[in-house]
C-alpha cells in the first residue's frame, strides 16, 4: 500500500549473479514478506544455485521470516491503548466524619454517593488510611480517581445521617501489607591513602649456658586498593643467622560485592569435605566480613494482623527483643535478632483500644545454610607450598580448585568442589538440609581421579541446637584410591573418619558435654578418643571444671582432671587443677592478672607438683608502643630465662607513629597544635595526642564503626570545636585519619592608645591586617581580637582615618591574656 514502510532483504550466494531481493513491507507496526514473489524469486535461482546452495538459501530465508516476525520494527508498532477511567456525571456529594473499626479518625472527608446507594472514596484517602486500592476502573471526578468501599473484600460501612459519620469496617487483609527488617546496613568503609606500618617481635632465650636470638618482623603497605604484607622469621641471630620468609600477599576487598582477590601466599578453602593447603597464586573469595551487618544465613521473620494501629513485641526465648508501632494491616518482621539453633519467639500485638493477641511462632537457625539466591564461593589457582617455615621459596605442584555454595531456598544448600592438578583431579558435590523440627542433615559425595586410579568419598552429616541440648554427628568414608589437596603424593586416606558430640544445658546446675572420635587409617595407627565434661558457674565467685578422657585404641589410657577457677576481682583470677592419670598425678596452682586495654602490667605465677616439678614466673608491662616480657621457668631440673619485646611503627602523614603491634586496622587522630589530649575507643582511653596534636590508635575493628573521641576537660579554655566524636570505618589491616577540627580562638584583650598619649576613641574598628574579621574598640580604649599570631600588624578606623601598630601574642598558658598598652602610630589622613 502506499505510504507503508518498505525493506529489502538481500541473499547472497558469493556470486553477485546469483543475488536477489524480497520485499517487506510495514502494516499495523509488524512485518510482512511479500512471500510469492520473494519464493519465486529464490526458485528462479535454482537452476543457477547448486541443490546445497538451493537449501542454505531456503533455510536462511526461513530464519529471517522468523527474525522479522519476533522482533518488530523499531517506531512502528503502536502501544497499547488502556481503557480510559469513566468520568463521574451522577452523583451526590457528601462531607463526612470517617470512623475506621472504631477508631474516630478526627477528619472530614468527601465521599460520593451514586443513585443506587454506591458510596466511593478517593484513592488519596484510601491511601492515607492504609487501605489496598480497589482492581478495576476508578470514576474520575474534579480530578480525583473514586472507588467503590463495596469493592474492597470484607468491607462494610454504615453511614448515620443524624451525626453525618460513616463507620467504615476493615478486616486486617483489607490494609496494605508492611515489612520491617531488624538488619541494619553496615557503615561505608572510607579508602586509605597511602601508608605503612611495620611489626617486629624479638624473642632472647637462656637455656643450658646458651643464648638464642630469634625474631618475626612483618613489613605491610597499603592505599585506597588494598594492602599488602611480608612476613620474616629470623632464627639464631645471635648465631649461624638465617632469615626465611613465611607469608607475602596483597589484599584486595570488594566490599560493595562482599569479596576479596588475593595474590600472594594464602590457604586454600576446602568447603565441605574438602581438604586445604597452603599455596603462592591468586585467590577471588567472598568476604562477608566486609559487611559485618549481613547475615547470610536464613534468620527467623514473624508476621502478623492488625486492625488498627498498634504496638507489636517480639519475644524470642521469652526476652524481649523489639518493641516497633505498626500501622493498620498485615506486617512481617525479618531478621529477628536470635542465637543459632531452634527457638520460639512470640509476637503480642496491642491496638490503640488496649486489645491483645498473641501469635507464637518456632524457629531454627542454622549458619551452614545460605539464605535463597545467596552464594559463597572460592576460587583459587597457583603452586602448592612445601616446607612452610623452612624454606622461602619452595612450591611444587599447580593446581587449580573452586568452591562454590548456593541457597536454592532457605532450607536448601548445595555445594559444588573441584581439584585440577597435572596428575590428580577431584570432584564432589554437598548439600544442607533444614528439617525444621528435626534438625539439619548433610550429604556428601565425591570422586577423584590420580594414578593410583579411581577413588570415591561420602559423608554424612546431623546437627541439632536448642537452647537445652545440642547433637552433632558426622561420618565420611573413602576408597584406598581417593585423593585430595591437603594430602601427601603416596599418602592414603583414612578408611573412616567418625565423630559424636552432644551437650546438655542444665541451667544454673551447668552444663554436660559427651564426645567421641574415631578415625580408621590405612597407613598409619587407628584413633578413637571418648570425652565427657561438666561445667558449672559457681557465680561472682568462680568455676568448676570436670573432664574425663579415654583413649579406646592401643593401651587404654585414661585421664581425669577437675579445675576450680576463683575470681579476684579486676584482671586477676587463680585456678587449681588436679590430673589423674596413669603413673603421672599432678596438681598445678596458677595465678594470674590479664593486661589491661591501655597502659598497664601483667603476670602469671605458676607452680605444679607430680611426677616432674614445674615453676613459672612471668610478668607483662605494656604501654602505648610496646609490649615487653620476662619469664623465669624451671622444669626437668633446668632452669631457663626468656624476654620478649614486641611492637609496631606506623607510617602516616609523612611521619613515624611508634604503637602497639598492628595486627588490625588503625586511626591517625589530628587535634591540630593540641597537645596531651586524651583520646578514647568504645569509651576506653587508648591514647594522648603528642606536641603536634596527632595520636596514633590500634586495633579498631575493619569494616566496622568504631567511636573515636577526645577529652574536652583536655582542650584549652579557648578551643573552638565542631564535633568531640567522629566515626572511624577503616578498610582491613589499614590505616584512617581522623581530623577533629579544633583550633583556638588566640584571643587578648589590650589597650590602644593614639601618639598624643589619648586612648583610640570607642566606636573604632580594628582589624588584623590580612584578615576579614573586625573588632570594635570598647571604653578606654580597649579591644579583644581573636585569630591572633606570634606576630601580627593590625589597622585601625575610626571617623574617615587609620592607622597601623604591631602586636605579639607569645604563647602562654592564661587562655584570655591581656597584653598590655600598644601606640598606633602614622595616622592618616
Amino acid at each position: 500500500m502506499p505510504g507503508q514502510p518498505f525493506i529489502s532483504l538481500w541473499l547472497d550466494t558469493g556470486n553477485h549473479a546469483n543475488k536477489f531481493v524480497i520485499p517487506v513491507r510495514i502494516a499495523g507496526g509488524m512485518p510482512y514478506v511479500d512471500t510469492i514473489p520473494g519464493l519465486c524469486a529464490l526458485k528462479k535461482q535454482k537452476h543457477r544455485m547448486g541443490h546445497a546452495v538451493y537449501i542454505f538459501n531456503t533455510f536462511a530465508l526461513f530464519v529471517l521470516l522468523l527474525v522479522l516476525v519476533a522482533l518488530p520494527i523499531s517506531g512502528a508498532q503502536a502501544e497499547p491503548v488502556g481503557s480510559p477511567p469513566v468520568i463521574a456525571k451522577d452523583g451526590e456529594e457528601n462531607l463526612w466524619n470517617v470512623i475506621i473499626n472504631g477508631v474516630d479518625q478526627k477528619e472530614t472527608v468527601l465521599f460520593l454517593r451514586q443513585t443506587d446507594g454506591k458510596v466511593l472514596v478517593s484513592g488519596k484517602d484510601m491511601l492515607r488510611w492504609h487501605l489496598q486500592l480497589v482492581p478495576g476502573t476508578p470514576l474520575m471526578y474534579q480530578g480525583d480517581a473514586f472507588y467503590p468501599l463495596d469493592k474492597l473484600a470484607g468491607v462494610s460501612y454504615n453511614v448515620n445521617a443524624a451525626t453525618q459519620a460513616i463507620a467504615i469496617n476493615v478486616p486486617g487483609g483489607g490494609f496494605k501489607s508492611n515489612t520491617y527488617s531488624t538488619a541494619n546496613q553496615s557503615p561505608k568503609a572510607i579508602p586509605s591513602s597511602l601508608g605503612g606500618f611495620l611489626n617486629y617481635d624479638g624473642f632472647v632465650q637462656y637455656l643450658d649456658s646458651k643464648v638464642q636470638v630469634n625474631a618475626l618482623t612483618e613489613f605491610g603497605l597499603f592505599n585506597r586498593w588494598g594492602v599488602g604484607t611480608t612476613t620474616l622469621l629470623g632464627q639464631n641471630l645471635s648465631d649461624a643467622a638465617r632469615i626465611i620468609r613465611l607469608d607475602s600477599i596483597w589484599t584486595t576487598d570488594l566490599p560493595d560485592s562482599m569479596t576479596s582477590l588475593r595474590f600472594g601466599d594464602e590457604i586454600s578453602q576446602p568447603g565441605e569435605w574438602g581438604g586445604s593447603a597452603r599455596f603462592g597464586g591468586i585467590q577471588w573469595a567472598t568476604n562477608f566480613a566486609t559487611q559485618p551487618r549481613f547475615i547470610p544465613f536464613p534468620m527467623p521473620g514473624v508476621t502478623g494482623e492488625a486492625v488498627l494501629p498498634s504496638t507489636v513485641d517480639v519475644y524470642v526465648n521469652n526476652a524481649l527483643q523489639l518493641s516497633k508501632d505498626v500501622p493498620a494491616g498485615p506486617f512481617a518482621i525479618n531478621n529477628l535478632p536470635v542465637i543459632t539453633g531452634s527457638g520460639d519467639a512470640r509476637v503480642v500485638v496491642r491496638d490503640l483500644l488496649g486489645r491483645q493477641q498473641v501469635i507464637d511462632q518456632p524457629y531454627y537457625v542454622s549458619p551452614v545454610l545460605l539464605s535463597q539466591g545467596k552464594h559463597n564461593f572460592s576460587y583459587e589457582t597457583g603452586l602448592i607450598r612445601q616446607n612452610y617455615g623452612l624454606s622461602s621459596f619452595d612450591y611444587g605442584r599447580a593446581f587449580l580448585s573452586g568452591t562454590h555454595r548456593y541457597g536454592f531456598t532457605d532450607q536448601f544448600t548445595a555445594e559444588g568442589h573441584g581439584e585440577l592438578l597435572m596428575q590428580q583431579q577431584t570432584l564432589g558435590a554437598s548439600t544442607d538440609i533444614l528439617w525444621p523440627d528435626v534438625g539439619v542433615f548433610s550429604f556428601s559425595l565425591a570422586g577423584s581421579h590420580s594414578d593410583s586410579g579411581i577413588g570415591s568419598f561420602a559423608a554424612l552429616g546431623f546437627q541439632r541446637q536448642t537452647q537445652w541440648f545440642s547433637v552433632a554427628a558426622r561420618t565420611q568414608i573413602a576408597d584406598k584410591n581417593f585423593t585430595q589437596i591437603g594430602l601427601q603424593p603416596g599418602t592414603l586416606s583414612p578408611r573412616e573418619v567418625s565423630n559424636v558430640s552432644g551437650s546438655v544445658n542444665i541451667g544454673s546446675y551447668g552444663t554436660l558435654s559427651l564426645g567421641y572420635i574415631r578415625q580408621d587409617n590405612r597407613d598409619r595407627p587407628d584413633i578413637a578418643l571418648a570425652r565427657a565434661s561438666y561445667n558449672v558457674s559457681l557465680g561472682d565467685f568462680g568455676a568448676m571444671n570436670l573432664g574425663y578422657f579415654r583413649s579406646l585404641k592401643g593401651v587404654p589410657d585414661d585421664s581425669i582432671f577437675l579445675t576450680f577457677t576463683f575470681f579476684l576481682g579486676g584482671q586477676t583470677s587463680a585456678s587449681l587443677t588436679g590430673n589423674i592419670q596413669k603413673d603421672n598425678n599432678e596438681a598445678t596452682l596458677q595465678i594470674q592478672r590479664n593486661l589491661p586495654r591501655g597502659t598497664g602490667f601483667g603476670y602469671r605465677l605458676l607452680a605444679s607438683e607430680g611426677s616432674t616439678e614445674r615453676f613459672d614466673a612471668t610478668i607483662n608491662l605494656q604501654n602505648d608502643v610496646r609490649l615487653y616480657s620476662a619469664e623465669v621457668s624451671h622444669f626437668g631440673g633446668q632452669t631457663g630465662f626468656f624476654g620478649t619485646v614486641s611492637g609496631g611503627v606506623a607510617m602516616m602523614g609523612k611521619r613515624p607513629f611508634f604503637s602497639r603491634r598492628l595486627t588490625n586496622s588503625f586511626a591517625l587522630v589530628h587535634v591540630p597544635g593540641i597537645p596531651n589530649v586524651r583520646v578514647y575507643a568504645d569509651n576506653q582511653p587508648v591514647g594522648i595526642t603528642d606536641a603536634d596534636g596527632d595520636a596514633l590508635i590500634p586495633q579498631l575493628r575493619a569494616y566496622q564503626s568504631n567511636p573515636i573521641r577526645i577529652e574536652q576537660a583536655d582542650l584549652p579554655l579557648d578551643a573552638q570545636f565542631k564535633n568531640l566524636e567522629l566515626e572511624a570505618v577503616p578498610y582491613f589491616r589499614s590505616g584512617h585519619e581522623l581530623n577533629f577540627a579544633v583550633k583556638r580562638s588566640r584571643g587578648a584583650l589590650f589597650s590602644l592608645v593614639l601618639a598624643d598619649g589619648n586612648p583610640m576613641p570607642s566606636g573604632a574598628v580594628i582589624q588584623v591586617i590580612g584578615q576579614g574579621e573586625e573588632f570594635p574598640v570598647a571604653l578606654k580604649g580597649e579591644v579583644f581580637v581573636t585569630g591572633m599570631q606570634a606576630k601580627n600588624r593590625l589597622r585601625a578606623t575610626w571617623r574617615g582615618k587609620s592607622c597601623e601598630f604591631s602586636v605579639p601574642f607569645p604563647e602562654m598558658k592564661d587562655p584570655l591574656p591581656n597584653l598590655g598598652t600598644y601606640t598606633c602610630l602614622g595616622v592618616t589622613p
